[in-house]
């Protein structure tokens, strides 16, 4: 059990919080990281499993955004994916073919029993409508995502602007009680000296 417990938090430390740590210390602007962010999620909710990447990649290619904050993003909300995996595949079962999708594991294997190309054709046809009912949610998600992510980051960085300009403080040598002064009086001082 410790040895599982190990793999997966070797997993999340590689892919999340190193990607992460080197995300925040190369300073994007909030733009890009709101497009980044939705991208990853949207890319990551796509219906057919083992694609998600290569969609994120795609989107990121397309959108010209950091492939690395889409890719880790894609990999945090993988979850997701499974969650909405069926609701997705039911949806676009239901706007296409108007009845409700139920369809159990006995089914899919009766399928390809019958032939390996049957199974292919009904799975396929199934996952078409899924990735159809997708790509008509994420439009508007992502216009969504982009703008609450946006006002988020706007407001963080307003927040951390207005917090920095009031404990931003000089440090002095307890020895000398010297008042701080301007940084242009320091430096016009030491280029044009008056005391030769």
């Amino acid at each position: 059990m410790n040895a599982i417990y190990q793999y997966f938090r070797k997993l999340y430390s590689s892919r999340v919080l190193i990607p992460v740590s080197n995300i925040r210390k190369q300073g994007f602007s909030s733009e890009t990281l709101a497009l980044s962010i939705s991208i990853g999620i949207i890319g990551g909710a796509f219906p057919v499993i083992g694609l998600a990447s290569y969609i994120c990649l795609l989107l990121t290619l397309v959108f010209k955004q950091n492939i690395l904050i889409v890719q880790v993003v894609n990999w945090i909300v993988y979850p997701i994916q499974l969650i909405l995996l069926i609701p997705f595949l039911k949806l676009g079962n239901s706007i296409f073919s108007g009845g409700d999708l139920t369809l159990t594991l006995h089914q899919v294997v009766a399928t390809f029993h019958t032939g390996f190309l049957n199974g292919i054709k009904l799975i396929g046809i199934i996952s078409l409508y899924g990735i159809i009912a997708w790509a008509v949610i994420a439009i508007p998600t992502l216009f969504v995502l982009y703008t609450l992510f946006l006002l988020l980051f706007k407001r963080i960085k307003k927040l951390k602007t207005k917090i920095n300009m009031a404990f931003v403080v000089k440090k002095q040598d307890p020895d000398t009680q010297m008042l701080p002064v301007a940084p242009l009086l320091v430096m016009e001082t030491a280029i044009n000296p008056k005391n030769k």
